[in-house]
């Protein structure tokens, strides 16, 4: 791997741990109501304006030994897990792109040369994605909801990348891509969406419906299938421990989003690992 190689991936992964303050930041001001866009960072304990210094993925809170420099009151760990995790995120999702595009494992050098001007817009609108799906993971973990103020730009976002890599990359004709749409959103919009309606949203939210159409776009319909029976049986993984202590009953609510955007990271960069897998078998 040459040394400009090694620089972009650690670029990349720089640039996800921004992101990764960032998510953390704007899931927090949201769940308080406040804007977006105007103000400045804060500490949750003293309300004290953070300064540029302080807002430095990772080293920061290293710096800080994990306190606020003017209360000294603990941060939290999460923080910095949540910048680590975005940019390894980021990083995975540089490295598997290529293959991705190919059907096939291809080394991760090959980012450098994409195969034309719609892969590396792709690529680009996917990290958007990852953004907006890691925000979408927090808040829903957090507050149990899928907020329309990420979950619609999701959609959008997604319609992108599908856009890109179906018309651009892969040369898929107009008629044929509507038809791949429109299939796409039946395993889970369509099937989450009928659970809604019969149950009156007892049984899933109208947020997992929503998300649905952006996997739609995102992995088609034999993917949508893979996601829904991951995401499955993540969420059966996850209520077990709970099921067997007896915190949880079979009719106790949990936050399905999760499962859902972790099933989506994989089958997305994956997806061609599971149709040759499929396909074996």
């Amino acid at each position: 791997m040459t040394a400009y190689a090694i620089f972009l991936f650690i670029f990349i992964f720089l640039l996800g741990t921004i992101f990764g303050s960032f998510i953390g930041a704007m899931t927090w001001r949201m769940h308080k109501q406040m804007d977006l866009v105007r103000g400045r960072s804060e500490c949750e304990h003293c309300h004290h304006q953070l300064v540029a210094i302080d807002l430095i993925p990772i080293w920061s809170y290293l710096r800080l030994k994990g306190r606020c420099r003017y209360c000294h009151k603990a941060i939290g760990q999460s923080a910095i897990y949540l910048e680590i995790f975005t940019g390894l995120a980021f990083l995975v999702s540089a490295l598997l792109f290529p293959s991705l595009l190919s059907g096939a494992f291809v080394p991760p050098v090959e980012i450098l040369f994409l195969s034309s001007k719609w892969a590396y817009l792709a690529l680009l609108l996917w990290l958007g994605c990852l953004v907006l799906l890691i925000a979408l993971f927090i808040y829903d973990l957090k507050w149990r909801l899928l907020p329309n103020k990420l979950v619609f730009p999701l959609i959008a976002l997604s319609l992108g990348v599908s856009t890109c890599l179906q018309l651009g990359v892969f040369g898929v004709s107009p008629v044929d891509y509507l038809i791949e749409i429109c299939l796409g959103m039946l395993p889970i919009t369509g099937l989450y969406g009928l659970l809604y309606l019969i149950s009156h949203g007892r049984w899933i939210g109208l947020g997992d419906v929503k998300l649905g159409i952006a996997i739609g776009l995102l992995v088609s319909w034999w993917g949508g299938l893979i996601v829904l029976f991951m995401a499955n049986l993540l969420g059966t993984l996850v209520s077990l421990p709970g099921l067997i202590k007896h915190k949880l009953t079979v009719s106790s609510a949990i936050p399905f989003g999760p499962c859902l955007i972790v099933s989506t990271y994989l089958v997305f960069l994956l997806g061609w690992l599971f149709k040759q897998l499929l396909l074996v078998l």
